[in-house]
């Protein structure tokens, strides 16, 4: 049956399918086939360009980059056979930044040919420079504005609505973000790298023009207080569902106030990074309750505060505002506190049922493991991926021993298939009774105490196991871990990755022995092992013999 016999809707649904497994190579080959057929399958390897390898940018794939952003430009000026521009639904300016950046960190003819290449013809119009260099981002805006111009053109034409839902931005100028939102009707979600940039005008751009928007990331948040209160207020009201702010978070009580006008929409908040002034701030959003995912973490990782900073009555106010969100699911705390909150919570509220729960105290914990009622936790069937740790600035961690409460209501968590407790010190008994009790086990990573050949059986009987971290100091075998390779050849362990990442040095494999434990995992599980080692003897020999110079 040749492809003209096939109807076209056939051959959207099977170029979407390839689409959705993101199978760029086939879909490449379906466009060979005729111009009925490529106008299909280049439209769906347009729509998820970002997700190819090529996007990468690596040495390997540097040309096909630069082919790849050069032909999204040229359509955007009419001189490519396809509009390949239109079928974006996603514009990563940040990528289009660091190709050009690429292109120009270096002097070898190889990326001399490529950068020679991208601005040969038509493109030279693109390019400008200052003081004799490329000023990238001007070229980066040139390029940007194009490509949104004519999705607006397009849209306007057809009377269609834009494909592109997703715009982000790494260095995009304050004075340029709101008329390109404002051209951009299909836009659901806004991901930029500085939230000083938002304000009055972009918040404007969204409400008249982006009736679908809904999400906003940003990779940090500085000196943006009251620009971000203003944009959440300009917005309409309950419309933004997502808010999440990755690094340098400086937002305050203002910022967090104005959420509230979207109390009713707002499903998911990420606020890591957050200051002092901020978690003092997070009783305000008492009634943005409809949350499913929460993230708070501390503005530094190893900043541990006092006790009487946070106050008793900001304690209590998080408190009651996390209790009263019913429809959370994944919750992930990393502050001073943590685990009194999460204990909490569960108590005063039985109906909350998690999926993902991450809890890593930045206090002192001992009375809340050795002496609280954990019950509750050992109640959240439902549970699947669990993170428990301490920062304090204790070598070891948050201690975790047979016998206490938590212990108990861990081992009763049996739908948990993902376990960490790298901030966490659990000795080889607690690794047994952990394997013993939550057989679905698939991730499972610690540290603790010294480890031996005892553990390893047991995390053999695991019978979905992928993937074993260990970063405890380990006294393994060889022969301990080539038998433990032998019980893993079982259906559910295929693929296997484990990490033993402090053997101890004095008993490192010899490279024959070291080979042959590798092979069999890549071989036999189709998986692999990796063992670092801790006073490696090899790395210390060079070092004496370096310092002896």
């Amino acid at each position: 049956m040749t492809s003209m016999s096939l109807p076209q809707e056939i051959i959207l649904l099977l170029c979407q399918e390839l689409a959705a497994r993101r199978d760029f190579g086939t879909l490449f080959n379906c466009s060979l086939v005729s111009r009925r057929v490529a106008s299909i399958a280049l439209e769906q390897i347009y729509s998820i360009q970002e997700l190819s390898s090529v996007s990468t940018g690596d040495d390997y794939n540097k040309l096909e980059w630069a082919r790849l952003w050069r032909s999204i430009i040229l359509s955007s000026i009419g001189k490519t056979a396809y509009p390949y521009c239109i079928y974006l639904r996603s514009l990563s300016i940040g990528n289009l930044d660091d190709c050009l950046r690429e292109l120009h960190l270096r002097h070898n003819n190889q990326d001399m040919r490529i950068r020679k290449y991208f601005f040969e013809g038509p493109m030279e119009q693109f390019y400008e420079s200052r003081d004799g260099r490329p000023a990238i981002g001007a070229i980066m805006n040139n390029c940007a504005d194009s490509i949104i111009k004519y999705i607006k053109k397009s849209a306007d034409s057809t009377g269609a609505t834009a494909a592109l839902e997703h715009l982000e931005g790494t260095h995009i100028p304050h004075n340029l973000l709101p008329g390109w939102v404002a051209q951009l009707r299909g836009l659901r979600s806004l991901r930029i790298r500085d939230g000083s940039v938002l304000g009055l005008d972009a918040a404007k751009a969204i409400s008249e023009h982006c009736p679908n928007f809904a999400d906003l990331t940003c990779y940090y948040c500085s000196d943006a207080d009251e620009d971000l209160a203003l944009f959440f207020t300009t917005l309409r009201p309950n419309s933004l569902r997502s808010f999440e702010i990755i690094s340098k978070n400086e937002i305050g009580p203002n910022a967090l106030t104005a959420l509230n006008c979207h109390a009713k929409s707002l499903r998911s908040l990420s606020l890591r990074s957050i200051s002092l002034q901020a978690k003092k701030a997070l009783p305000q959003l008492s009634n943005c309750t409809g949350l499913e995912t929460l993230v708070i973490e501390n503005s530094n990782f190893f900043n541990f505060e006092d006790v009487e900073d946070f106050g008793d009555d900001v304690l209590k106010g998080i408190i009651a505002w996390i209790s009263n969100c019913k429809s959370l699911k994944d919750l992930s705390l990393r502050i001073l506190k943590a685990l009194t909150i999460v204990k909490e919570v569960l108590l005063t509220s039985p109906d909350i049922r998690l999926t993902t729960l991450s809890m890593v105290d930045f206090g002192s914990v001992s009375e809340e493991v050795e002496s609280a009622d954990w019950a509750a936790l050992g109640s959240q069937d439902r549970l699947e991926s669990f993170t428990l740790g301490q920062l304090d600035g204790n070598v070891n961690g948050l201690v975790i021993n047979q016998g206490l409460a938590l212990m108990d209501s861990i081992c009763n968590l049996k739908n948990l298939s993902s376990l960490n407790l790298m901030l966490s010190y659990i000795t080889s008994d607690v690794v047994r009774s952990l394997a013993t009790s939550l057989p679905r086990l698939s991730e499972f990573s610690f540290s603790g105490d010294m480890m031996d050949d005892g553990i390893l059986l047991p995390l053999a009987n695991l019978p979905q196991l992928k993937i074993l971290s260990i970063n405890a100091l380990s006294a393994f075998s060889f022969d301990g871990l080539y038998d433990f390779a032998v019980e893993l050849y079982k259906p559910g362990h295929m693929g296997i990755r484990i990490d033993i990442l402090n053997q101890v040095g004095e008993l490192k494999f010899n490279e024959s022995d070291y080979m042959r434990l590798q092979q069999y995992f890549v071989k036999a599980l189709q998986g692999r092992i990796e063992i670092t080692y801790f006073m490696d003897p090899d790395e210390l020999h060079e070092t004496d013999f370096s310092d002896s110079e």
